[in-house]
């Protein structure tokens, strides 16, 4: 288990409305200020827009990125 810190504007899975359903990331935590979040690097979850069930990890990318945390 190793903790990352991600920019707001970082266009990764963990970030992604398709990542894990409406749950997202399970260990996700805002850091003080709200510009950036921490979470566990080796959690892995189901992309719902890539289908054929692949998991990824949270700082994979891709072409159907949405944002699921608003400003």
């Amino acid at each position: 288990m190793a903790i990352m810190q991600l920019s707001r504007a970082q266009k990764c899975c963990l970030l992604c409305k398709h990542w894990n359903g409406a749950i997202g990331s399970t260990t996700i935590k805002i850091v003080r200020g709200g510009m950036a979040f921490t979470a566990d690097n080796s959690e892995r979850h189901f992309c719902f827009k890539k289908g054929s069930g692949i998991e990824t990890f949270p700082t994979a990318t891709c072409q159907y990125f949405k944002q699921r945390y608003e400003d």
